[in-house]
């Protein structure tokens, strides 16, 4: 027989911090090197953040160009200022850390610098259990086991986030917690052919709710194969992965999907209720019943946004559903129509529609969300030029991407510009957001988006992109000035001359004047811009030739 008896259950209580600062420090939890005091306003901080929160480069602050100031070391003594770009506080701005830009119609922006904040004290729960087995020839075996859990998320209610300001709010909160899947709501809100320029210039202010609520990108991309059109976007939206895996290629064989949609990822794993409203059909017909029509709990095929819209406000008022999935397709049809254009009035005005109607959802989330914790996704499928965006280039395959929560666990802010994310990242995001990171799928190509706890793989380099091997050859987008290998004779068999000798030919390509150039040895470089790398000779009757340095493979 088996008999468990739980043995104890107690609280693991972390130490109080000291209630005032150690000698020296501005605050308590102060690390200049990494994070900002808010009692002198970031003004202690002494770290190499180098970029504003809006994203651009710091100007060095003994530099006068692009912009003249008064703000250097010799005017303010003692304030960190000096012969480099990083972000700092010299005079007191009210919001922390700043610096001048090296962009000539920006003059200066905030940074965003953590602020130094004491860890915040938590409670684990740490319960031990013993089973005793007894076996058939009588001897009882006794085993222990002990399991943790993480402190539930403080999660701020949604209905104060139109009011507050989330960065605020969560700025310093824990992200080690965890909140009950009972009480874990999601909304995804797709829009179909939603180009990146007209998010980023349009006042929408529902869309601009869900911007402040978490993590944003205005550059995020398609999928890398297959051409931007409906099928392949939603296909690779919907399950995290490129067509090459899910078979989709155009909007011809949306039945051919041989992988996993989010809708069934969520109901396997977490049998949860979902509801899909949807303008564009195929995405319900061909996609998700035709994968599995026991997946969707309820479903409409709507006529237009609005009543789409409407199905999907009455759902959430309801809250029968813990996941609710909105396709929007006026935004696509305008541009089909008069075409996709962020500043052309009749596609604008079609997003502002649509905006209003994400605005109603929104204010059903807060009206019903009491004591939940929402994640809100919003993207598209493609974007478009023209009349069409089946083209190949930015226009079609740069889209919107928000992830909006009252999660400590969600970030605020902006993507950088190198990782801008992707509609891949949906089907991870949401996993993680109900499961962690156990209940992602293997295989995927999509990563997590927006969440702190999470480090993301770096993206891949484009089609095209040079793959690096500085010891073995040099990348021709770079023209070989990345080479670092020990090549020293010429194409033609010449002995390369040493770059800091001036015999027998004298010249300027020195490691003084060309820093950060490898001029070292004799080997074959290119500081200068040379077709390739190149060396000056030791034959006195030829100056310099090109070097025969292999050519680095590319993606």
């Amino acid at each position: 027989c088996n008999t468990t008896m739980k043995l104890s259950t107690f609280a693991l209580l972390l130490p109080p911090l000291l209630a005032t600062p150690a000698a020296g420090q501005a605050c308590i939890g102060s690390n200049p090197d990494t994070c900002g005091c808010d009692a002198v306003k970031q003004n202690d901080y002494r770290g190499d953040i180098s970029t504003t929160e809006d994203g651009y480069t710091c100007m060095n602050w003994e530099s006068q160009s692009p912009h003249s100031h008064d703000r250097t070391a010799a005017n303010y003594p003692g304030k960190g200022l000096g012969n480099h770009n990083y972000c700092r506080n010299p005079d007191g701005e009210p919001r922390g850390a700043w610096c001048y830009t090296t962009d000539s119609s920006k003059r200066w922006s905030y940074c965003d610098v953590p602020s130094c904040t004491p860890p915040p004290t938590t409670t684990t729960t740490t319960t031990t259990s013993t089973t005793t087995t007894t076996t058939t020839t009588g001897t009882t075996v006794a085993s222990t086991t002990t399991s943790t859990q993480l402190p539930t998320c403080n999660t701020p209610e949604l209905t104060d986030l139109d009011v507050l300001d989330l960065r605020t709010v969560l700025k310093d909160a824990n992200s080690n917690c965890e909140t009950a899947l009972s009480k874990k709501k999601v909304l995804m809100i797709g829009i179909d052919g939603l180009r990146a320029d007209v998010v980023g210039m349009t006042p929408l202010p529902h869309i601009a709710r869900l911007k402040n609520m978490g993590t944003h990108s205005f550059w995020a991309d398609v999928q890398s194969t297959a051409s931007a059109v409906s099928g392949p976007g939603w296909a690779s939206m919907f399950t995290g992965v490129e067509p090459s895996k899910h078979k989709v290629d155009g909007n011809g064989d949306l039945t051919d999907l041989a992988s996993p949609t989010v809708f069934k990822a969520v109901k396997d794993a977490f049998d949860m209720k979902i509801a899909a409203s949807v303008s564009w059909h195929p995405l319900v017909n061909d996609f998700i019943d035709n994968e599995d029509d026991t997946t969707l709990d309820d479903s409409f095929l709507a006529s237009n946004d609005n009543t789409m819209a409407a199905k999907a406000k009455d759902w959430i008022l309801s809250e029968a559903y813990d996941f609710v999935f909105v396709d929007f397709d006026g935004a696509d049809a305008a541009g089909h129509s008069l075409g996709f254009d962020g500043y052309l009035e009749s596609y604008q005005n079609r997003v502002v529609e649509i905006d209003a109607l994400v605005g109603t959802l929104l204010d059903a989330v807060m009206e019903t969300s009491a004591g939940e914790e929402w994640l809100i996704v919003l993207t598209s499928d493609h974007g478009g030029e023209g009349t069409s965006h089946s083209a190949y280039d930015k226009y079609n395959r740069k889209i919107p991407f928000i992830v909006a929560s009252n999660s400590p666990r969600v970030d605020v802010g902006f993507m950088p510009l190198a990782d801008p994310g992707s509609q891949m990242d949906v089907l991870p995001t949401i996993m993680y957001f109900l499961g962690g990171e156990s209940a992602i799928p293997d295989g995927l190509d999509g990563q997590v988006f927006g969440f702190k706890e999470y480090t993301r793989a770096p993206p891949p380099p484009p089609p095209g992109s040079c793959i690096p091997d500085a010891n073995n050859c040099g990348c021709a987008s770079v023209k070989q000035a990345d080479y670092r290998g020990s090549i020293s004779v010429t194409a033609s068999g010449k002995t390369c001359q040493a770059w800091s000798s001036q015999s027998p030919h004298s010249h300027s390509r020195t490691s003084e004047n060309y820093p950060n150039s490898g001029l070292d040895a004799n080997y074959c470089r290119n500081p200068d811009g040379e077709p390739s790398a190149w060396c000056y000779t030791t034959d006195s009757g030829t100056r310099f030739e090109l070097c025969e340095v292999p050519t680095c493979d590319t993606v």
